[in-house]
C-alpha cells in the first residue's frame, strides 16, 4: 500500500516542469547549466521508465552540477519514495523545500511521507506531517482537496490536529 501511494505521488510530481519552480535564492543563475539540465532530463527519462537507479543516479549528477536547485531534490525524493526508501525520500524533500521556500508540492510530499512513517507512538512525525501540510495548503489550496481524498493520510486523519487543520483552511462561507 505504502508503495502504491508514494507511486501515485510520483506520478503527480513529473508533471512538474522545470519553469514552474525557481531555480535558486543563491545565485543570480536564470536557469541551470546545461550539464545539470541533461542529466535531470535523464533522471526524468529513467523514472518515466521504471529505471528507479539510473533517476537516482541522473537526480544525484544534477544536483552535483547545480546544488542550489530544487526539482532534482524533489524529484530524486519522488523516485526514493516509489522504492520505498522514505528515510531517504524526506530527506530529498526537505533540502527542496529548504531550496525553494514556496515549494506547495515538496511540503505535500513531505507531509505524505511523515504521515506513512508516523504510528501512535511517533508525535513528532504526526507533528511534521500536520505542520508540512499546513505549509503545502497555505502555498497551494488545491492541497487541501487533495488531502481531504489522500490514503496516505488515513492514519492521522481522525485525529484533532488534523481535524483542526483541515476545518482551519477550508474556505468561508
Amino acid at each position: 500500500m505504502k508503495t502504491l501511494i508514494l507511486f501515485c505521488a510520483f506520478c503527480i510530481t513529473l508533471g512538474c516542469g522545470l519553469n514552474t519552480i525557481p531555480y535558486s535564492e543563491k545565485t543570480n543563475a536564470q536557469e541551470p547549466n546545461e550539464v545539470a539540465q541533461s542529466h535531470y532530463n535523464w533522471g526524468l527519462t529513467s523514472a518515466k521508465n521504471g529505471d528507479h537507479v539510473q533517476a537516482i543516479s541522473e537526480f544525484k549528477l544534477a544536483i552535483q552540477n547545480e546544488p542550489g536547485w530544487a526539482l532534482p531534490y524533489y524529484n530524486l525524493g519522488s523516485v526514493y519514495g516509489n522504492m520505498g526508501e522514505l528515510y531517504e525520500a524526506i530527506i530529498a524533500w526537505e533540502r527542496a523545500t529548504q531550496l525553494d521556500p514556496n515549494f506547495a508540492k515538496a511540503y505535500y510530499n513531505l507531509a505524505i511521507g511523515y504521515s506513512i512513517q508516523a504510528d501512535e507512538t511517533n508525535g513528532k512525525d504526526i507533528e511534521k506531517a500536520i505542520i508540512s501540510l499546513r505549509e503545502a495548503i497555505r502555498l497551494d489550496k488545491a492541497s487541501l482537496a487533495s488531502a481531504k481524498i489522500e490514503p496516505a493520510f488515513d492514519r492521522i486523519r481522525n485525529l484533532p490536529e488534523y481535524k483542526e487543520l483541515i476545518h482551519a483552511t477550508e474556505p468561508k462561507q
